[in-house]
């Protein structure tokens, strides 16, 4: 008999600059090393029946990443949670557990939206009246991006450019200002399909606005939204 196991996880620290494909190998080496009774897949080159949500773009931090892994044992939930952080790397950790259901619904369908915070920080110390002007000023070419039917962008690919609208997967942007040090942008992007774009363009357009006076600062994945997940 089976058993799935749906997981929140954080990647931050130095692992944001590991690719996804080094992070499903280092997840693997992690859950061997916790001696995780993992099911394998048949075949010459059995696999551990692992599997991610979308990829996380270089340089990225996630605050609650999504993974699921199929055990050929039962194990309660708080204790393989215990065993994969005690042996996991500085910059991943396990925040929640939770064993679903064998009736499986695939991680492409059960995940929706992604949101991200971006900070958009002062070149140099500004005043609260110049902040409300930049916070503005962003806020408008929000307003006519949004209103536009489509952002198309050039994208390389395998087979050379091609043409990408990004509007359709633009679901929502909001506008924070702290302290008068900071702006906070949330951008929520729609996933289609399973694909969840990568939202450096769609950030290097708003950063754009006040490029002489803001510079990137973190950017995080806060979160998966769908009305399923733990």
């Amino acid at each position: 008999m089976s058993y799935l196991y749906r997981m929140k996880y954080q990647k931050n620290g130095p692992l944001r600059f590991i690719s996804h494909l080094d992070l499903n190998q280092l997840f693997r080496r992690v859950l061997l090393r916790a001696d995780i009774p993992v099911e394998l897949t048949e075949g010459y080159n059995p696999r551990i029946k692992v599997s991610f949500g979308p990829a996380l773009p270089l340089g990225i931090e996630g605050w609650q990443e999504i993974t699921e892994i199929v055990l050929k044992e039962p194990l309660a939930e708080e204790e393989l949670k215990g065993k994969i952080n005690k042996v996991a790397p500085s910059g991943f950790k396990i925040l929640e557990v939770e064993e679903v259901s064998n009736k499986r619904i695939p991680l492409s369908k059960l995940l929706r939206q992604a949101s991200y915070l971006f900070y958009l920080i002062p070149v140099d110390a500004i005043d609260a009246n110049k902040m409300v002007y930049y916070h503005n000023k962003i806020e408008q070419y929000v307003k006519c991006l949004l209103d536009r039917k489509d952002i198309k962008i050039k994208k390389e690919s395998k087979k050379g450019l091609k043409e990408v609208d990004l509007r359709p997967y633009i679901s929502k942007i909001n506008i924070f200002s702290k302290n008068n040090d900071r702006i906070i942008i949330c951008l929520i992007l729609n996933i289609e399909a399973g694909v969840c774009i990568n939202p450096n363009p769609i950030i290097q357009m708003l950063a754009d606005v006040v490029k002489d006076y803001f510079l990137i600062g973190k950017i995080i994945r806060e979160k998966f939204i769908s009305e399923s997940l733990i």
